[in-house]
């Protein structure tokens, strides 16, 4: 093990980023190879694995690129090792990048950035900008041309000199815009400040020549006039701030069928929050031709890595990795359920309040040479979202895994918070033909809380983390609605229908809150007899809130049928569910508004008080004709103020002036009637009565005033 020789504000730099570093996998050093400089002369490849104290050998953290002024690094995959781009697969790679400070504490100047490469060189792990006896530094940062010789006439020329068969993403922090042949200065012409850029090194459409023929006269043995040098053409052109003192996210996935790059700069913050401002960049489908043709690709294999250069200028450039695509490619990605609507939830959909909802982290397996082993979820689930169940040790949720081969649970007491928490998987995922399993899906229940307004709940991020890959999971954002209860109350829940005749279902559904019911919105559910019947809208044919359809006599194939209605609106607002009993013999039913009795003045005797307004107690027979007597009975525990019971009773008294007590303990029988007619007849017993028969009110004496009032418990039969 050693310590670099840097040394001064260089050397604090660079440990002040290694230290600093982001979780990350920390690095084997035999997934990657460092290229040999030795064949050009007396430069050194500046570029090591290194650990927070900038000691290489030992527990590698970050790849330091350069620290010092005029260096130069390439560092590349170990091809024979196994780490590389697979060009059939979808491949990702994810990383932290560190440029330095936002200023040098000494006052110079920052040179000159990075630039992360896919190559099919023939140099291969040694590949670096070159013109065969010397390196590349400054703006060319190792990969793209050499432009310091002002004889160099051709686009071709400075073309040779760069890492052939490549393509290159720089991050670059020194802009180079001074037209002075042979100085390399010029690549960044009518380019300002730090950049992001992409290009092909090799290409000689890449460089743009300015300049003229140079002047050298031998006498004096120099050039006295002119010259050529070079404008690099940058695609993708992004202007970012790269030396800030922070790491800056960089996830490079590559799609095997767009046969295509798509890199996406600060994605993401150190702290792993999902970044603020990030910066993609759409390549189009690379040319097979510029990586020496698809016989050079034959073993569909991309070697991939980093190079780095600093002129007179310096700066501390860092990489730490968090997923290697040769080693596991896996996905991780996110679903909310509604299980209460039975629906899955869109990106800024919406839940009800109270609803059940199943939050899920979805994990598989791609490829690699390693399992994806140790997987910890470090979930941060969404707000607003009620997961505690009341009891510590509740089962809370649970990981599932794709070869159907058991379930572990999650329990409550794994949250670390009110929406967060961590969970080990028991088991790795592997691909299939190593035995698998290739998937994992980790599923959180809550239920949405009961919110008085509409409320938005933000995407949050999670991280799976683990020895082979660390992936970043944004949950879906969405909304929950505020409580919006329906009812629905249905006009009669016993019907008798002849033979061969529907049955006419009525009711009226209302929110509760008011708002008006728009009919064609919403969707009557029904259930008979234990089968679903086929949903259907409410007609607006009809008013507002009315339900009205009718069971067709052919699906009434028992002597007594069972019908379960519920409505729902757009927003899954769903109202109880009622049950309806259709009898195709007939059948008695009881219908019974409000009553109340008439207001008394304080008395010390007892006095009858009669009943106040339009009673209806309405007995509806469909029976059949010559059915027996129906007889109608009541019982009431009294009536109460407040706990206070009003000092009499209800009583009921027939035509003869003989009363009898009302109470609990008994029902007693205040009318009776025949089945006299075909098809319905209907008594309003109320009407029976005369002014001082029927249900009445006794007064005891003295009561303390207030308003009372009680349960009657009518009981409908046909026998006695």
């Amino acid at each position: 093990m050693q310590v670099l020789a840097d040394s001064g504000t260089a050397l604090e730099e660079a440990k002040a980023g290694a230290r600093s570093a982001p979780d990350n996998l920390g690095l084997d050093g035999a997934m990657f190879t460092k290229a040999d400089f030795s064949q050009y002369g007396s430069r050194f490849n500046s570029a090591n694995l290194v650990d927070a104290n900038l000691r290489t050998g030992g527990d590698s953290r970050a790849i330091l690129m350069t620290s010092q002024p005029s260096q130069v690094g390439a560092i590349w995959s170990n091809l024979e090792g196994g780490n590389y781009v697979d060009i059939t697969k979808k491949q990702t790679m994810s990383m932290w990048m560190y440029f330095g400070p936002k200023k040098h504490t000494d006052g110079k100047d920052f040179g000159d950035g990075m630039a992360f490469v896919l190559q099919k060189s023939s140099d291969g792990a040694n590949a670096i900008a070159h013109d065969g006896s010397s390196i590349g530094t400054g703006e060319s940062l190792g990969v793209w041309g050499i432009d310091d010789n002002r004889d160099m006439s051709t686009t071709a020329g400075i073309a040779a000199t760069a890492i052939q068969n490549s393509w290159a993403l720089e991050f670059d922090t020194h802009t180079n815009n001074d037209a002075s042949p042979s100085n390399a200065t010029y690549f960044d012409k009518g380019v300002s400040g730090q950049h992001i850029a992409y290009g092909y090194p090799g290409d000689s459409e890449t460089y743009t020549r300015s300049g003229s023929s140079p002047v050298y006269l031998p006498i004096i043995g120099t050039y006295v006039s002119g010259g050529y040098y070079y404008r690099m053409n940058h695609e993708g052109t992004k202007q970012v701030d790269l030396h800030d003192g922070t790491w800056h996210h960089l996830t490079v996935t590559w799609d095997p069928v767009k046969f295509q790059a798509t890199c996406v700069f600060n994605d993401k913050n150190p702290d792993g929050s999902i970044g603020t401002n990030p910066v993609e960049i759409d390549v189009p489908s690379v040319k097979a031709a510029e990586f020496g043709g698809y016989d050079n690709l034959s073993d569909h294999k991309l070697r991939w890595g980093f190079t780095a250069t600093t002129g007179s200028a310096y700066e501390a450039n860092l990489i730490a990795f968090e997923s290697i695509p040769s080693s596991v490619e896996g996905d991780a990605t996110p679903s909310i359920t509604d299980t209460t609507q039975q629906k899955e939830v869109a990106s800024n959909g919406t839940v009800n309040s109270n609803d059940q909802l199943a939050i899920k982290y979805n994990l598989k397996y791609d490829s690699g040479r390693d399992k994806w082993s140790n997987i910890n979820a470090q979930v941060v689930l969404p707000e607003n979202v009620t997961y505690q169940t009341g009891n510590y040790e509740d089962v809370i949720g649970s990981v599932d895994y794709g070869d159907g081969q058991g379930s572990e649970p999650i329990y409550a007491s794994e949250l670390t918070g009110t929406n967060t928490l961590d969970h080990i998987l028991k088991r790795n995922l592997d691909s299939s033909d190593r035995g698998g399993p290739t998937t994992a899906t980790i599923t959180i229940n809550g239920v949405a809380n009961n919110v008085t307004t509409n409320t938005d709940v933000a995407s949050v991020r999670s991280t799976i983390n683990s020895d082979t890959l660390i992936k970043d999971v944004d949950m879906l954002p969405f909304t929950i609605l505020k409580s919006k209860p329906i009812n629905l109350v249905l006009d009669k829940n016993n019907i008798s229908v002849n033979p061969n005749k529907s049955a006419p279902i009525t009711g009226t559904v209302s929110y509760v809150d008011g708002t008006a019911i728009t009919n064609s919105e919403m969707t009557v559910h029904a259930n008979l007899n234990g089968t679903d019947l086929d949903n259907f809208k409410m007609s607006n044919d009809d008013a507002s809130g009315k339900l009205n359809f009718e069971i067709p006599a052919d699906k009434l194939t028992e002597d007594t049928n069972i019908l379960k209605v519920y409505v729902t609106d757009p927003n899954g607002n769903k109202t109880a569910t009622s049950t309806v009993k259709i009898s195709k013999r007939g059948a008695l039913a009881l219908k019974v508004d409000n009553y109340s009795f008439g207001s008394i003045n304080q008395v010390a005797s007892s006095i009858l008080i009669p009943r106040k307004g339009d009673w209806k107690i309405m007995v509806d027979d469909s029976r059949e004709k010559g059915s027996n007597p129906w007889n109608l009975s009541a019982k009431t525990g009294g009536l109460y103020d407040s706990g206070a019971k009003f000092n009499g009773n209800v009583i009921y008294k027939n035509a003869n002036g003989i009363e009898k007590v009302l109470n609990n303990n008994s029902k007693t029988l205040i009318a009776n009637g025949s089945k006299t007619q075909e098809g319905e007849q209907v008594t309003n017993v109320s009407q029976m009565w005369n002014d001082s028969e029927g249900l009445l009110l006794r007064s005891n004496g003295s009561n303390i005033s207030g308003n009372y009032s009680g349960e009657m418990n009518w009981v409908l039969s046909d026998t006695i």
